[in-house]
């Protein structure tokens, strides 16, 4: 497995049953925080890390790096 660089963010956003019942509003609601944040605060980890068995969402295209 190649190095790679992991950041895990930690977003908060008010409870509602509609949020947590479509994943569609939620994803939006999600990105808008985000979006707002003038940076984002993350916990970074790097090296030839293993898989922690959450989803990770990859840059599809590397070499733009």
């Amino acid at each position: 497995m190649p190095k790679t660089i992991r950041a895990t963010i930690q977003v908060e956003v008010p409870y509602t049953n509609e949020l947590m019942n479509y994943g569609s509003k939620l994803d939006k609601e999600l990105r808008k925080v985000i979006d707002n944040a003038p940076y984002l605060n993350c916990k970074l980890e790097a090296g030839n890390l293993k898989p922690n068995g959450l989803l990770s969402l990859r840059n599809t295209d590397e070499t733009k790096l």
